[in-house]
């Protein structure tokens, strides 16, 4: 109920606001409709789940639906010529709910909120250093890992890996908890794809601290240097 009180609010209020009509022609584009989708899919799945009112083999189809669909909304953008830095920063977050909830299925207690607290800082300070263009702006002079990471906005074979263990681990670990593993190749094979899901989320983690951590030693330089220039100026 409290959340639909906000939300009328904040209705209210772009609608009376400047270019009320504009800003209501940026959230119904095409892109953004999917984003909206998607999120609204990952509530229903995390839900279902809670509540034990799917199946376990159900509630998964419903996440990686959620996650193929993660590129269509860039791809309807692109080719209808609606991208917005709205859409830009809609399209991140929903990526990041939806995977917070499956974290929240998978992990209890509070580590739960350690890769999703990584995620958002990462955001954070990509969206402050490179708006849309965070993939290329944001990397300039990275490390040789960062690079192969990021290379073609991760359509490489260590970049696949990468989205793979960021978007799948956490459903990973869910499905590993309620799914019978009976026999030894069964368990072999799903150690395999483990592995390669914890390969993938320790590089998106370790790209993820890089980011940060050079988005905060910047503004420490920016800092550093007007307070010399106010000492310099103090001295004079």
């Amino acid at each position: 109920v409290l959340a639909s009180l906000q939300f009328v609010w904040v209705a209210r209020w772009m609608a009376t606001s400047a270019g009320a009509k504009h800003k209501w022609h940026i959230l119904m584009l095409w892109p953004n409709m999917i984003c909206y989708f998607r999120l609204l899919l990952s509530i229903l799945a995390t839900s279902l789940a809670v509540c034990d009112a799917a199946s376990t083999l159900f509630v998964a189809s419903m996440y990686v639906f959620g996650m193929a669909l993660d590129g269509l909304d860039g791809a309807v953008a692109r080719a209808l010529e609606q991208q917005s830095e709205f859409g830009a920063v809609l399209d991140v977050l929903v990526d990041v709910a939806c995977r917070a909830s499956m974290w929240a299925l998978a992990v209890s207690g509070p580590l739960v909120i350690c890769p999703i607290l990584l995620e958002l800082l990462c955001f954070a300070c990509t969206h402050a250093g490179g708006g849309q263009c965070w993939k290329t702006d944001c990397f300039a002079g990275a490390p040789s890992f960062v690079t192969a990471v990021m290379r073609n906005g991760f359509r490489s074979p260590l970049g696949a890996v990468t989205i793979a263990g960021l978007h799948f681990l956490p459903l990973w670990l869910w499905l590993t908890l309620r799914l019978p593993l009976e026999s030894v190749i069964t368990r072999c094979a799903v150690g395999m794809i483990g592995a390669m899901l914890v390969l993938g989320r320790t590089l998106a983690g370790a790209v993820e601290v890089w980011v940060i951590a050079r988005h905060f030693n910047a503004i420490l330089a920016r800092d550093a240097a007007a307070l010399m220039e106010r000492c310099n100026g103090s001295n004079r």
